[in-house]
């Protein structure tokens, strides 16, 4: 694979593609601090209402830094929150916000989306080996460590009751990493997503050395490693994951 070392030896098809990673990971980011902020409004330990705000602060200036760096190369993204993927997964979380489900809000949050997010981040980072590329491994490595807090409590949660945590989490798999899976599929209905400029970015990919396989296949590994860290049985989450949208 060629790696791009500098910003300006994008061409311009390597450069709307920039652009439209840029428009996603901004909009994530922008999900992930809201999803945060609204837990902080439900729950009733103080405690867990100071980590929400704390974790809504950090996927703040993730975005900020992503936009920042958009601004430094006179890149524009597009900032939608209500496209067609990033609504549903908010909706999604919103739903078991709403009814005080702190397990669900982190299984949502803290390992489906960040894992999705630190793979892809990663994986985009070592595409661009330059300013942006840096800037992707970095925060990547940052949101290690949202999954790493989750497995704990997950864990404890798992402990409790096993057999009724993998009945929550498999609901919860269709009901939130369905989408994601929609949104990397190879092929889907919806390619007009409200955040890509033109066509959907997922398109050329390879113009920066990717392709969506790639990206999908390692963030789902990740997502199925952290399920088996947490205590899930793989031959069930195996299962879940190859039953995803393609």
């Amino acid at each position: 694979m060629e790696l791009i070392e500098t910003i300006y030896n994008l061409d311009k098809e390597q450069l709307a593609v920039v652009r439209d990673i840029l428009s996603q990971a901004i909009n994530g980011e922008l999900i992930g601090m809201s999803n945060f902020a609204s837990l902080a409004g439900v729950v009733d330990d103080i405690h867990e209402k100071m980590e929400a705000i704390e974790h809504a602060n950090c996927e703040r200036g993730h975005a900020e830094g992503f936009i920042q760096i958009s601004r430094q190369f006179d890149i524009d993204p597009e900032i939608n929150l209500e496209g067609h993927y990033w609504k549903r997964v908010r909706d999604s979380f919103l739903t078991y916000a709403n009814q005080k489900d702190l397990t669900a809000c982190l299984i949502i949050q803290e390992v489906m989306l960040e894992c999705f997010a630190v793979s892809m981040y990663h994986d985009i980072g070592h595409a661009l080996q330059n300013e942006i590329g840096d800037l992707f491994r970095a925060i990547s490595e940052e949101e290690k460590e949202h999954i790493e807090h989750s497995i704990e409590l997950l864990r404890s949660e798992w402990n409790k009751d096993p057999e009724g945590f993998i009945e929550k989490a498999e609901g919860i798999h269709w009901d939130c990493m369905t989408i994601l899976a929609e949104w990397t599929a190879a092929e889907h209905v919806h390619c007009r997503c409200g955040v890509c400029a033109d066509h959907c970015v997922k398109e050329n990919l390879h113009r920066i050395g990717l392709t969506v396989a790639s990206l999908r296949g390692n963030s789902l590994n990740l997502y199925l490693r952290t399920l088996d860290r947490i205590g899930l049985p793989p031959q069930k989450t195996l299962e879940w994951v190859i039953n995803l949208p393609a």
